[in-house]
């Protein structure tokens, strides 16, 4: 097998094993936490609550021995008619040094025309993966760059950027500098971080939260 082929196959696996685990990156088992608040948009002190509990979160969920993959939806240079990706190859020198297999792959939404009919419209992205060990993944400036892209700091990341775990079945998004979320196949491997980070849960979200995790 060659290496294109043997690239090939690895994103068709990746592709097939998110869209039957965790089908629109998601899973109902699930933990969602508050990064950002209560500090003002684009202080020192926000990004460096940001960047604290990120970070844990991370490290409670990935060891550094463990392989990950990261996976990568990039929409382009016009993803964001409001922030815009203003550094959008920061996140390729970050991983730089890791193999990168893509593809290009459409998302399907419903829309309105003109004269109100229901359309369907497709929305081309680069669906990007890597893998390597945690210790070989500059994961503290990727999640710096992502709390960076709507605080107007530079370099950002505007890429939708997941780390899944399929040992653990784990599949880990920061959005934006005000959250997270980790999503989890069964209930004892998201339980501990649960425990763990309690208060950092998104008020909104916990009740959801608690009825998944509480005499579980």
């Amino acid at each position: 097998m060659t290496k294109q082929t043997e690239g090939i196959k690895m994103l068709q696996d990746i592709y097939s094993y998110l869209k039957f685990k965790f089908p629109g990156y998601w899973s109902n088992i699930n933990v969602r936490f508050e990064l950002g608040e209560p500090f003002r948009n684009g202080s020192k002190r926000r990004i460096a609550q940001v960047n604290k509990r990120v970070n844990a979160i991370f490290e409670e969920l990935f060891k550094p021995t463990d392989s990950i993959f990261v996976v990568i939806k990039d929409w382009g240079p016009y993803e964001d008619p409001m922030f815009g990706n203003t550094t959008p190859e920061y996140l390729y020198d970050l991983l730089k040094d890791l193999t990168k297999e893509e593809d290009t792959c459409f998302d399907i939404n419903e829309d309105e025309d003109d004269e109100g009919n229901r359309i369907e419209v497709k929305h081309q992205y680069q669906f990007i993966v890597l893998s390597g060990l945690v210790s070989s993944i500059p994961y503290k400036r990727i999640l710096e760059g992502i709390s960076h892209y709507e605080q107007g700091k530079e370099p950002s990341i505007g890429q939708n950027v997941y780390f899944l775990s399929r040992e653990k079945d784990i599949l880990f998004h920061m959005y934006d500098d005000r959250g997270c979320i980790a999503h989890a196949i069964s209930v004892g491997s998201l339980k501990t971080l649960y425990l763990k980070y309690n208060d950092w849960i998104v008020d909104y979200w916990r009740e959801y939260i608690d009825r998944i995790f509480k005499d579980k």
